[in-house]
């Protein structure tokens, strides 16, 4: 089998590899992404509040407050170009007595104005105002206007979709067990017994990123998981910005939060644990939200819950940020310990991992014919013709063919899912899935590889938008 040659390969397919890659594909570079899953946004880039975080309380002068910072003035041109959803509600950090608020005082204030994030205390009357739903209890709240919430998975999907339009090769469904050092650059080989060649090694794979660390010898930092579980509801919580407590040393806490499709989210739970693929919910972890929650919403217990799920979050040794060179070899650039922070830091991750490259020799030639924004590739009149594939959310076969016909095209019921949100309403796919099952064996997929959620282990490349 004949290896492919490239210069940068970005491993790990969540929001932060996928950014990465959408970066160095605006440049004249021969580049490649290979996540173990049969989809981008498979891991914790998909379960997760989908808050986009100012910074305001991140550690001053931290890599990670740095990269919160850059993505601020960068998150705009963002969305707009890469048509992700986006909604500028705000949050505001509930103080609910005077020791709070005299932690607010003392130190969230300070440490947003050292990390150059907007914030301003609001008397009890004007958190009241605009978000009635919050405790009775509420003495005041510092208000962070720049925060703003978005839809993780399309932002991960985007990504990919632009780097892909723009000559970028994803290797989805077959990860990484082992890594070879050659001259002048590494030799990556995948579970399916293909190898790639390139130059330059950007480790981007969240939980994992300190096992493929060590298949270089490089064991300077490690990751464990810390699971948190979430409870989505549809009903109506009279608020209408993000809901933050005051956070704890170990966890940001138990929020209430808007969702830009509806509904509203409330979690996560922060559960230090050895499994990195345990994402199972329990009737604890969910009585830990309701029990933090009912704090700033006194009525979520009476709320019904729709869906309930679980993410796992990276956390590192290092107690920051890993982003530089590996120690045992400088073309390999760690992008790792991303913990809370990855979707609202990944477009200045992308810029200071591209930094590093140059740093470490890549030369980058900036590309003008390189796309920056995702263009409409289907005509919006046929989206929604032809028969209703999902009743409960009156999803079209054209909706779905669209996304088939995508430059990262589903190859899963539950990557059909997140592209359209069919099998999300009420009957949750009871009824939706044969027809989507039928869709997906149209275009090429037999009934063995056609799983409601990740396989491994069967390869799946694509540039330009096509299988092969």
């Amino acid at each position: 089998m004949q290896n492919e040659i490239k210069d940068v390969v970005v491993i790990g397919g969540g929001v932060v590899g996928t950014a990465i890659l959408r970066k160095l594909s605006l440049y004249h570079l021969s580049i490649a992404l290979v996540e173990k899953q049969p989809d981008v946004c498979e891991g914790a880039s998909k379960a997760n509040s989908g808050i986009i975080h100012t910074g305001f309380d991140a550690p001053p002068n931290s890599l990670e407050a740095e990269c919160l910072k850059r993505s601020r003035d960068l998150w705009p041109d963002y969305t707009e170009q890469l048509k992700i959803p986006y909604i500028p509600c705000g949050a505001i950090m509930v103080a609910t007595n005077e020791e709070e608020k005299e932690i607010i005082e003392k130190k969230y204030i300070p440490n947003a104005e050292a990390n150059g994030a907007h914030v301003e205390w609001l008397d009890r009357d004007e958190v009241l105002e605009m978000n009635p739903a919050v405790t009775d209890k509420v003495v005041g709240a510092l208000s962070i206007p720049g925060e703003a919430i978005c839809d993780p998975f399309t932002a991960t999907r985007s990504y990919a979709e632009l780097a892909v339009i723009n000559g970028a090769e994803l290797f989805l469904g077959s990860g990484v067990i082992d890594i070879k050092e050659i001259e002048n650059g590494f030799s990556v080989i995948l579970e399916d017994g293909r190898e790639i060649n390139t130059k330059y090694i950007v480790n981007a794979a969240g939980v994992y990123s300190d096992h493929i660390s060590r298949m270089i010898g490089d064991t300077s930092f490690t990751i464990s998981p810390r699971k948190g579980q979430f409870i989505l509801t549809e009903e109506e919580i009279d608020i209408s910005q993000i809901i933050l407590p005051v956070p704890t040393a170990k966890s940001k806490g138990t929020l209430v939060s808007p969702v830009v499709f509806g509904g509203f989210l409330l979690g996560p739970t922060a559960e230090d644990q050895q499994d990195k693929e345990d994402k199972s919910t329990s009737t604890e972890g969910i009585e830990q939200v309701l029990t933090g929650c009912e704090k700033l919403i006194p009525q979520v217990r009476e709320y019904d819950s729709i869906r309930q799920f679980a993410g796992i979050r990276a956390v590192c040794s290092t107690g920051d940020y890993v982003i530089r060179p590996s120690e045992k070899n400088k073309q390999f650039i760690h992008a790792a310990g991303i913990r809370s922070t990855g979707l609202s830091a990944s477009p200045g991750i992308a810029e200071v991992v591209a930094e590093q490259l140059q740093s470490a020799g890549l030369e980058l030639e900036k590309d003008h014919d390189a796309k920056i924004e995702i263009p409409n590739l289907f005509d919006d009149s046929e989206e929604n013709v032809g028969e209703i594939i999902c009743l409960c959310r009156t999803i079209t076969r054209g909706e779905i063919t669209n996304a088939m016909e995508g430059p990262v095209p589903p190859t899963t019921i539950d990557g059909v899912k997140r592209r359209t949100g069919a099998t999300l309403g009420e009957c949750q796919g009871n009824c939706c899935i044969p027809k989507i099952v039928d869709i997906l064996h149209e275009y090429g997929l037999d009934d063995h590889k056609v799983p409601l959620k990740g396989i491994q282990h069967s390869t799946i490349a694509v540039k330009g938008g096509q299988q092969r």
